[in-house]
């Protein structure tokens, strides 16, 4: 990693700085800049609504890209762009390209009002380039020691809280945690992190808490805020009566001393968890802890979506969780959120306080490293489905689909004969049918609270039924022929629907509304998933193509292309970073949702493959076949783990249990075997 670092402080004259080079791959350097920092600071609020307004799908971008730009061209040209510094800056990059290495832009901020700045937002115009995406960016806090690095065998411990007192805009508590607990559930899965939740976020449960064990990793969610009156930042704690408990960064250092080691990171996803006052160059809350003893601090300097923190978080702890230095975890965090949409800009709202100058808080041995996640899949083959537990036989002719409720007690399906029944998982035994189409039915799905089933079918139709009573709440009936596919939104607001039509048709599920056509296959369209996170739509077709849309605005990001036979599936990964297809040319192939980049073309099926989906937990792929089988794989590797035969028909749909415990298979044989 080559290094340039800076240190920025004022000048004799109000309003000029100077710039100094410390170090750097083309040695030192000086110059003086000009730098209106309080206009800049009256524009915060213009460029935080900028970065918040890009969280939410819309079609125009333009003005807060602009605003965004404008101020990190000054920001830019006042630090890197000025005189001699602009040189070493230049050199330092064309030295870091030439070893093949990144460049750690590291900053040394001699003035509490400088410190409040954006620096994250700089932009390279010259370059076309924002810094902090091109290189890996470091607000460096000077202390008089730093901690060496702390050997990790993984997991890696973090102490998850969530704090959501009255009189504050109240938190989904549930949500919050499910939403880290999901992007960290690949790395869980490995065992690389261990995820456990304070008990509550009054100080006395954080105080057992942090007296409770070894923690390596701190992470908090709530609300933060400045406090003007002490020039400090302040994080809400919840009190013992349930109200507000606001805990000054000095407070919160003396808390976090309570374990043994102290925490080396401290990750602030709050309102303004490194906000800044103009007095006391520690008054940020991130930067107190940083001197405080804490090795480093991610913190967000703006408020941040639900979807960015997500993503922020699954690529922020799997670059530390397999050894990489904190300053590449937060650019691997910045790529996830870049991932999420062509026009976000919240990728400028994570800060890195740094104590020091080692990027690296923990030492992960490699050998452990590498080898865990395959030891860990081997170990756990023996866990695979392979047994088969029960047949169900309710239907007279072929079952083209079958889909487990939320909590799994039971499993609806359909096929030829037009009639959708719902059998108990348990024992196999028929609960209720769904009597409504006139036709074969292509797809059953579950709300995610489990009150609603949507099925789609041979006469054109979207049916939504009661799931307690099975009585039809409403047809949906729009699209031009029959209708392949339907899955609800994560949310459960929408329904899409994949017609022959070549359509793809948003629902309000509430009132049966058509709220968007999204066109653009060719050829008829046959399945449609939704991420995990409910920002993009997945579509399979008969054109031999997957098309990624933007579930908010309709908009088609990208076309897949690859296969050379039609599409019979499409489904995301956990994570939603994956995307499989599976297709009539006997492959399924995975792709990077975020690029559209295709990773893997796994074969092995003798024949077309219907559809193919991801475990809960993300770790294995089953795949069901016109060659009568049901497969397992290792996605990673592309290894065949399991065959699992018997039907004696072509398999239509496979689907695993939300506990992951059973795989339950569809064939045209006319039944529903159920394996664990």
């Amino acid at each position: 990693m080559s290094v340039i670092e800076l240190a920025i402080s004022p000048g004799r004259v109000p309003g000029q700085f100077r710039v100094e080079v410390v170090s750097s791959p083309a040695g030192e350097a000086s110059s003086v800049t000009d730098l209106d920092i309080e206009a800049l600071l009256a524009r915060r609020r213009e460029l935080e609504q900028a970065v918040l307004v890009s969280a939410v799908p819309t079609r125009k971008l333009l003005h807060e890209e602009q605003r965004v730009q404008e101020i990190g061209r000054v920001l830019f040209l006042a630090l890197l762009g000025a005189g001699e510094v602009a040189g070493r800056y230049r050199a330092a990059v064309a030295v870091a390209a030439e070893r093949g290495e990144g460049l750690r832009v590291v900053l040394r901020i001699g003035d509490p009002a400088l410190a409040g700045l954006p620096w994250e937002a700089m932009y390279d115009e010259a370059a076309g380039s924002y810094v902090c995406r091109r290189n890996q960016l470091v607000r460096h806090v000077g202390v008089p020691s730093a901690a060496t690095p702390l050997p990790v065998t993984p997991p890696l411990r973090i102490l998850g809280i969530v704090s959501s007192p009255r009189g504050l805009a109240l938190l989904d508590v549930d949500k919050e945690k499910d939403q880290l607990t999901r992007a960290l559930r690949r790395l869980s899965t490995d065992g690389l992190v261990d995820l456990t939740w304070a008990p509550s976020a009054t100080w006395a449960d954080l105080q057992d808490a942090l007296l409770s064990g070894e923690w390596h990793v701190v992470h908090f969610i709530g609300h933060g805020d400045f406090d003007p009156d002490r020039d400090e930042g302040v994080l809400a704690l919840t009190g013992e009566d349930g109200r507000m408990h606001l805990v000054q960064a000095s407070r919160l250092v003396d808390l976090l001393g309570q374990a043994r080691p102290v925490p080396r990171l401290v990750v602030l996803n709050s309102c303004s968890g490194a906000a800044t006052g103009v007095t006391d160059l520690f008054s940020a809350t991130a930067a107190a802890l940083v001197r405080g003893g804490v090795s480093a601090v991610a913190a967000m300097q703006y408020e941040i979506s639900d979807a960015a923190a997500v993503a922020f978080a699954r690529g922020f702890y799997g670059a530390i969780a397999r050894g990489r230095g904190v300053d590449e975890a937060v650019s691997s965090g910045r790529v996830a959120i870049i991932g999420l949409s062509d026009r976000t800009l919240e990728w400028v709202t994570p800060v890195l306080y740094l104590r020091g100058q080692d990027g690296h808080l923990f030492t992960v041995p490699a050998a452990h490293a590498t080898a865990r996640a395959p030891a860990q899949r081997e170990q756990g083959a023996s866990d695979l489905p392979s047994s088969l537990v029960r047949t169900l036989t309710v239907h007279p002719s072929e079952v083209t689909c079958v889909a487990f409720s939320p909590d799994g007690a039971v499993l609806a399906s359909a096929g030829a004969a037009g009639v959708i029944w719902l059998c108990e998982t348990a024992t196999g035994a028929p609960v209720r049918p769904f009597a409504g189409h006139s036709g074969s039915v292509y797809a059953v799905t579950f709300s995610l609270d489990g009150s609603l089933l949507a099925s789609c079918g041979a006469d054109g139709t979207i049916r939504l039924w009661h799931v307690d009573t099975g009585t039809e709440v409403r047809a949906l009936t729009r699209h031009q022929g029959q209708v392949r596919g339907v899955t609800f939104s994560p949310d459960g607001l929408t329904l899409a629907s994949a017609g022959v039509d070549k359509t793809v048709r948003l629902w309000e599920t509430a009132n049966g509304k058509q709220r968007r056509i999204l066109r653009g296959h060719t050829r008829s369209v046959r399945e449609v998933a939704y991420s995990p996170e409910g920002t993009l739509i997945a579509s399979g077709g008969g054109d031999e193509t997957v098309r990624l849309w933007d579930a908010a605005t309709g908009a088609q990001l990208r076309v897949l292309s690859g296969h050379t036979n039609g599409l019979w599936g499409v489904a995301f990964n956990p994570d939603g970073d994956l995307l499989a297809s599976a297709a009539d040319d006997r492959t399924i192939r995975l792709w990077e949702t975020t690029r559209g980049t295709q990773t893997r073309v796994i074969t092995g099926h003798t024949e077309g493959v219907w559809g193919a989906v991801f475990s809960p937990d993300g770790s294995i792929l089953a795949s069901a076949g016109d060659d009568q089988t049901v497969r397992l794989w290792d996605w990673r590797t592309g290894t065949e783990l399991r065959v699992l035969t018997g039907h004696t028909a072509s398999v239509c749909e496979v689907t695993f249990s939300p506990d992951g415990r059973l795989l339950a298979s569809a064939s045209e044989d006319g039944t529903v075997r159920l394996w664990s």
